[in-house]
């Protein structure tokens, strides 16, 4: 019978279950288990076991255990062959059923804690206890569909006269009645079980070896996996994705005779511009970077731009910045304020406590002081939604995207505004962020680029790139090789099947410490490889810790059963995937002649040295996407000239991504 068969006949009381049904579809269970549970323990050294188990027989062992020879053979004997009846419809039966079940249960385990087993015989035992469980687990539901069937009495208080009269006692009476063993917990947790979870739960159970419990059934962590539904948005983020209305029905690239002047904002690194200049007449010739490292790297790496290095929240860098914009003749701003203070990923005490999380109103006031034609301003889609308690009294009743968008909309410009993902605009990451895009009213609408049918993947982008595990140095890229891990990080990821997370795997190929202890991790999406037949996921600020949010390569599978690259994404495969060309970073490698110039990269066997891998990372996680910019660029709305009716924007239609000319 197959599992969805199983769900659909489950659901009727009068089905019988049998164990044979669990045993022909549940996998078998962790034969190590035992050598796991072993190895929690304080073991001793050979020679003492050796001693101590020379005249040691087995009666002494099961008199260790508080439990007789003849007792032990008692419960073997009883337990032997004990396949469990079909499940009962009687509620009578069922509660008979479910003692039956856990007392077996108890005995069952006792036997397996004091009785000396191999790892196969330990397994074969342990599996029929979760065989077990799985009945008191369906036992349990039964009973609660026929909790949930009792009806309700309403709008009669219990000792009415009424009540007596027509004879109708209450449900809790009715439950009392039939089932008087129940407690109020039980008789809860009894009617919120449903058939897929427990489905779930005893395949999960069965392939890692976890217990078989009623609280695993009813997890969160199972529901996830049985419903298998992504992330539901909260209702108050669905206002603010991009409705048709606000993208372009055509491709369209951009074309402009004479060069458009930009300035940037918390420009980081500018990853996000590299391509522009190269590709458009966009010149980015005003930034700004409150972090000196930063900022002298973006000097290194665009050293046609006059890099301001200090924060617009302090009076007279903010002065600088609008002086220079307008003797450079600037016509666009772009901003990326930071944006910690919003993301889910920041779990601080003083997250939105901290004037960073005001930086949005300083922004703003260097649009109102220099008003540009186009403003572009992108951050993590929560960014739109938050109400920072660091700009409560700025924001009012607002949320900061309401805020921007009124601001903007009150200084004369035509606001667009949504939450994109880049891997729709030629990149293999799922970037997903809050762009907002504003051109003066008199310019018209700056409309977002009409969407690419296909994503690329991951396998697309770096799957050519050579396998490396963690130590590994590419001698033909100095980009790609692997940071090293411990022994103990590179055994469970090696048992990290394609696409999963390692808390998926096995007990005995769980994360774990050094010694031994199980590891500990916020998300769900820690120590997991990214899927290779999709674009990856957000590449973070942490993308160098196999703790990180999907950071691991997605491997490959080896003739010993075990996964390739066990380590996290270089360097080389998060430029590809981020969308940057593989040499973007060459200029930082240089020494550094002044005090006031980048004091370049250090490499070592190969390798950054620490606080220089902590730096590229850091930077790159903080991106925006060079492609997913260019395409954003390519729909900005130009003035028609004087003496032309005709846009200078040339209109480009496709069906298939070609982006053939019209």
């Amino acid at each position: 019978m197959t599992d969805k068969k199983l769900a659909a006949t489950a659901a009727n009381e009068n089905t019988n279950f049998s164990e044979d049904v669990f045993t022909n579809n549940l996998t078998n269970g962790n034969s190590a288990l035992k050598a796991e549970a072993i190895n929690q323990t304080n073991i001793m050294s050979v020679s003492d076991l050796q001693d101590y188990f020379k005249n040691l027989s087995l009666d002494e062992i099961f008199e260790k255990g508080k439990i007789s020879d003849k007792e032990l053979e008692k419960l073997k004997e009883s337990h032997a062959n004990d396949n469990f009846p079909s499940l009962p419809t009687d509620p009578n039966e069922l509660t008979n059923l479910l003692t039956q079940v856990e007392l077996s249960v108890k005995e069952e385990l006792l036997i397996l804690k004091t009785n000396p087993l191999s790892d196969e015989e330990y397994a074969e035992m342990y599996n029929k206890i979760q065989l077990k469980r799985a009945h008191q687990l369906l036992t349990e539901f039964l009973i609660g569909q026929d909790l949930k069937s009792i009806a309700k009495q309403h709008g009669m208080k219990k000792a009415s006269n009424r009540r007596k009269k027509d004879g109708k006692i209450s449900k809790a009476d009715v439950i009392k009645k039939r089932y008087p063993r129940l407690g109020s917990r039980q008789i809860r947790d009894f009617q919120r079980l449903e058939l897929r979870y427990i489905w779930e739960a005893i395949a999960y159970a069965f392939s890692t070896g976890q217990e078989l419990t009623r609280s695993l059934a009813l997890s969160q962590a199972i529901k996830k996996r049985a419903d298998n539904l992504p992330k539901p948005l909260p209702s108050n983020m669905k206002r603010w994705y991009a409705q048709d209305k606000d993208f372009e029905t055509e491709f369209k690239t951009l074309v402009l005779e004479k060069p458009l002047n930009a300035c940037s904002l918390f420009c980081n690194i500018s990853v996000g511009l590299s391509l522009l200049e190269k590709n458009t007449n966009i010149r980015i010739v005003v930034a700004n970077e409150k972090d000196k490292r930063r900022g002298k790297a973006h000097r290194r790496l665009y050293p046609n731009c006059n890099t301001i290095i200090g924060g617009i929240d302090e009076k007279d860098i903010f002065d600088v910045v609008v002086k220079t914009y307008k003797e450079a003749g600037c016509e666009f701003l772009l901003a990326s304020p930071p944006c910690q203070e919003s993301s889910q990923q920041n779990t601080s005490k003083n997250k939105g406590k901290t004037h960073r999380a005001a930086l949005f109103k300083d922004t703003l006031d260097v649009i109102e002081a220099v008003l540009p034609k186009y403003v572009f301003i992108e951050n993590v889609p929560q960014w739109l939604e938050s109400r920072p308690e660091a700009a409560l009294d700025i924001l009012g009743n607002k949320t900061i995207g309401e805020y921007i968008v009124d601001k903007l909309k009150r200084l004369g410009y035509n606001v667009t505004v949504g939450i994109l993902s880049a891997a729709d605009y030629e990149t293999a990451e799922d970037r997903e962020r809050a762009i907002i895009l504003a051109c003066k009213k008199e310019l018209g609408v700056w409309k977002f680029p009409k969407k690419h049918v296909f994503r690329p993947t991951v396998f697309d982008v770096i799957g050519f790139f050579k396998s490396l595990e963690a130590g590994d140095v590419d001698p033909d890229n100095k980009w790609h090789y692997g940071l090293p891990l411990k022994e103990c990080e590179i055994e469970f990821l090696s048992h990290t099947a394609i696409g999963c997370s390692a808390w998926s795997n096995s007990i005995l190929y769980q994360p774990k410490n050094s010694d031994g202890s199980p590891a500990r991790a916020q998300f769900g999406a820690t120590y997991q490889r990214i899927d290779p037949a999709y674009p990856c996921g957000t590449i973070t600020s942490d993308s160098g810790q196999i703790c990180g949010i999907k950071t691991v390569h997605f491997g490959r599978p080896l003739s010993n059963n075990c996964i390739s690259d066990s380590r996290v994404l270089s360097i080389a495969e998060i430029l590809r995937l981020i969308g940057l060309e593989d040499d973007f970073l060459e200029p930082l490698c240089k020494k550094g002649i002044s005090e006031d110039d980048f004091d370049g990269l250090t490499f070592e066997n190969g390798m950054l040295i620490g606080p220089d891998e902590s730096f590229i990372r850091t930077v790159l996680g903080e991106h925006v996407c060079p492609r997913f910019m260019l395409n954003l660029v390519s729909t900005l709305s130009l003035p028609v000239p004087a003496n032309d009716n005709e846009p200078q924007v040339k209109e480009t239609k496709t069906s298939d991504d070609s982006q053939t000319e019209k």
